[in-house]
């Protein structure tokens, strides 16, 4: 693959002044945190309101499998006759109804958070050169601003990201579903090594998505260009493209592991205060450093005289 054919042009972030950031994602965070402790709180919680539709349509869907259980008799009960003989597979097979049903519900929902992949993007995008959520200029008129980012990061970006979505979101159910279904019909060794493969495609799916999504809000470009530099992108640097994504859904993995355990409380404080939030400073903020790699901004050098070319920009 000739890399040079990646071209990005015509950014769409020239209503800010950029500043040279060579920051890592943790310590990015603490200028934003230190910069604008209220508002990263307010960002991350819009931006899990934008997942509440998931949530409750999980929630919905535990609540109908347990009301299941509660009418269908226990198995080994000493009452039990033979009238309840099979009761394993009747259970087995209205729970993947119920979970079908439920899956096709949740990816409808999903849709809404594909503002995440458009305004979330939009805002780390922006804040990612000037190290705050909230800049005014000197005639104290509001340059960028979370809600002002999202706006202009949902107009530039929202077909892609409501396309992705409904791509990631049948995806998942997919493997899922099949996960459930293939375990029924085929040998359990088969149905494994079935779903690995299926997760490998998905992940290699799900970042190329991802990196089409933070190319569009970034870039103003025709959709073939996107799809383009968003494919070769991918390929330039596909180790670190999918490690920052597993590293974004870490949030995900921690509620999964301490679901029911002594640590989910701690776990969904810290979901609350910086979880919505987590995810696009991770991916967006790994992608913003990649775009630097085509469009660096210079830092100003101490004892460089006036009469010099004039830097682009300055440490955050």
């Amino acid at each position: 693959m000739n890399f040079r054919n990646i071209r990005l042009e015509n950014e769409r972030s020239t209503h800010v002044t950029k500043r040279l950031n060579r920051l890592n994602t943790w310590k990015f965070f603490q200028v934003l945190y230190r910069e604008n402790m209220w508002r990263v709180f307010g960002f991350s919680i819009l931006m899990l309101l934008f997942l509440a539709p998931i949530f409750v349509m999980l929630v919905y869907g535990s609540m109908q499998t347990t009301q299941l259980q509660s009418v269908l008799p226990t198995v080994g009960d000493p009452f039990t006759t033979g009238a309840w003989l099979g009761v394993e597979q009747v259970f087995a097979q209205q729970s993947f109804q119920i979970n079908v049903q439920n899956g096709l519900l949740t990816v409808a929902v999903s849709v809404v958070s594909c503002l995440i992949l458009s305004g979330g993007f939009a805002v780390i995008r922006d804040c990612f050169w000037t190290g705050k959520l909230f800049v005014k200029d000197a005639n104290n008129k509001i340059v960028t601003s979370v809600f002002k980012s999202m706006w202009l990061g949902i107009k530039a970006n929202l077909l892609y990201a409501i396309v992705a979505e409904a791509i990631l979101a049948f995806g998942l159910f997919g493997i899922i579903t099949f996960g459930s279904w293939s375990v029924m019909v085929m040998p359990v060794w088969v149905a494994v090594i079935c779903i690995i493969l299926m997760s490998i495609l998905y992940l290699f799916i799900a970042t190329y998505l991802l990196i089409l999504c933070s190319v569009s809000v970034t870039y103003k470009q025709s959709v073939g260009r996107n799809i383009k530099d968003a494919w070769l992108l991918l390929w330039m640097n596909v180790i670190p493209n999918i490690f920052h994504f597993l590293f974004a859904l870490i949030p995900v993995a921690l509620y999964l592991i301490t679901v029911g355990g002594m640590l989910q409380s701690i776990v969904m404080v810290l979901i609350m205060m910086f979880g919505g939030l987590y995810f696009p400073l991770v991916w967006q903020s790994h992608m913003m450093r990649t775009f630097a790699l085509f469009h660096p901004v210079d830092a100003k050098k101490k004892g460089k005289s006036q009469s010099g070319t004039q830097q682009a920009g300055q440490e955050v």
